[in-house]
């Protein structure tokens, strides 16, 4: 038995047009080049180029992975409280433009002649000031911005099917041109800066094509009249929400393998494979499969639950790995494996954030509280963490075999070391997150009843945190 909800309900299917879908993805576009710069090839900056351990840049990642969650639920706070004429999530985009690009390039702006200890003081408050406050305060809300465009499943599928294949797209342009163009301007320190200088640029000029060409026209009451569902109640709705914690859990697994193949890729490619650039080559093979795979998932989640793509994708992607046990440093069989690689990993890729739409929809119906901001901003708690955790130790782990980024030959026990992490940790990351997906099934058979619930005014009936967000209510007034 369900609740009747005290409200006018939109119609979910709203007029959105082409243009508008790409300039949604435009954003996606602009995130990923400072993303993947920042996440996977920065890290071989700092160990290659400007000469600090691998187990120093994995422990600062970690630390900023830590208050970059405080951050995400900070910003997610804020969001869910902004009113402006610009909207609620669409402001952030704009107001967030020139801080995003800036950052960036400080990144990359390391004193060449200073101490070790100064030079890791610098990395740690530049990447923290990209990473931890800008990136998430122009990216939560551009996540946040699709749940506020339609309130519609195949819309929202149609957003994010854009906003993955744009991603696909700016990541693989942007780490593959990174290392050839530094080489193009020289290989010095001075080159670094200005590709990361123009890199910059571009993602800028997209995150505001994607402000220009979008708009959100979702808008719940409680938003119009200026009331706020208290901290404890919101809190305690994201953690009763079961769907929410699994497809946090597979966020996690995602941005742990995101991270160890982004930054071990060029790593393997130099000390295994024997030449830095064939990074660009595999990159590029696992982004265009990504890409694929996420135009393909517009189609296949007409036929198949979301759940059941990721879990295909997850064992596809862990079988990829087996395939370059046949000759680890063939260019051939290496590359195949990544775009294998990338049409499994593709699946989560595209259905992330759709997904996390959905449970957002369920937390609704089940708790009568909604507070996407809050949610979104919480989920990528796990990404973060994930990413961190992951970077610190096998970080840790290069230091102890004896890893020194400004040695050009490696011991054995180095070379060993990237080999089995590049290779083995994906089927780890996979295998688990293939056993989340079939635990997380159910709300893909669910969820049609939940949206034409919510759709007539209707909650569950175990919602009981909407009493109490009433009490305060009448309380307050």
């Amino acid at each position: 038995m369900s609740k009747q909800l005290d409200s006018n309900h939109q119609p979910l299917k709203e007029n959105i047009g082409l243009w508008e879908y790409i300039s949604y993805g435009f954003g996606d576009f602009g995130c990923s080049i400072v993303y993947y710069l920042v996440l996977s090839i920065s890290t071989y900056y700092y160990t290659n180029v400007v000469g600090l351990s691998a187990a120093l840049v994995g422990s600062i990642i970690l630390i900023s992975s830590c208050l970059d969650g405080i951050t995400d639920v900070i910003i997610g706070l804020i969001v869910d409280r902004t009113h402006s004429r610009f909207g609620k999530a669409r402001a952030w985009v704009l107001w967030m433009i020139v801080p995003f690009g800036v950052s960036l390039v400080l990144c990359y702006l390391v004193p060449e002649n200073a101490t070790t200890t100064m030079k890791a003081i610098y990395v740690f408050i530049t990447y923290n000031l990209a990473v931890t406050f800008v990136y998430t305060a122009i990216n939560l809300p551009y996540g946040t911005l699709s749940t506020l465009m339609t309130r519609d499943r195949e819309q929202r599928g149609i957003i994010n099917v854009f906003r993955m294949t744009f991603s696909a797209v700016g990541g693989w342009a942007a780490v593959s041109a990174a290392l050839p163009m530094v080489n193009v301007f020289g290989g010095d320190h001075a080159a670094w800066v200005k590709t990361m200088s123009i890199m910059a640029i571009v993602g800028m000029i997209f995150m505001l094509l994607t402000f220009l060409g979008t708009k959100e026209r979702v808008h719940e009451d409680a938003e119009s009249k200026g009331e706020r569902v208290p901290l404890k109640i919101a809190l305690k709705s994201m953690l009763i929400n079961k769907y929410w914690l699994l497809v946090t859990a597979m966020c996690f697994m995602f941005a742990a393998y995101n991270t160890i193949n982004g930054q071990y890729r060029t790593y393997y490619c130099q000390y295994i494979m024997g030449d830095s650039l064939i990074m660009s080559t595999l990159n590029g093979a696992e982004f265009i499969a990504q890409g694929i795979t996420a135009v393909a998932c517009a189609w296949l989640i007409k036929k198949w639950g979301k759940s059941d793509i990721v879990l295909f994708g997850s064992l596809i992607a862990c079988l990829a790995q087996v395939l370059i046990l046949m000759s680890p440093t063939s260019i051939p069989i290496v590359t195949v494996a990544a775009f294998l690689r990338g049409l499994g990993s593709g699946t989560f890729y595209a259905l992330m954030f759709t997904m996390v739409a959905d449970v957002i929809e369920y937390g609704h119906w089940r708790t009568g509280v909604r507070a996407e901001g809050l949610l979104f901003s919480a989920n990528t708690i796990g990404q973060k963490i994930g990413a961190g955790v992951a970077s610190a130790a096998f970080g840790s782990i290069m230091t102890a075999v004896g890893y020194d980024g400004l040695q050009a030959v490696q011991t054995q026990a180095a070379n060993s070391a990237i080999s089995n992490i590049y290779i083995w940790t994906p089927v780890l990351w996979w295998g688990l997150m293939a056993l989340l997906c079939v635990v997380n099934r159910k709300i893909d058979k669910e969820y049609g009843n939940i949206m034409d619930e919510l759709h007539q005014g209707r909650f569950s009936a175990k919602a009981k945190l909407q009493c109490a967000v009433e009490k305060v209510k009448e309380k307050a007034s």
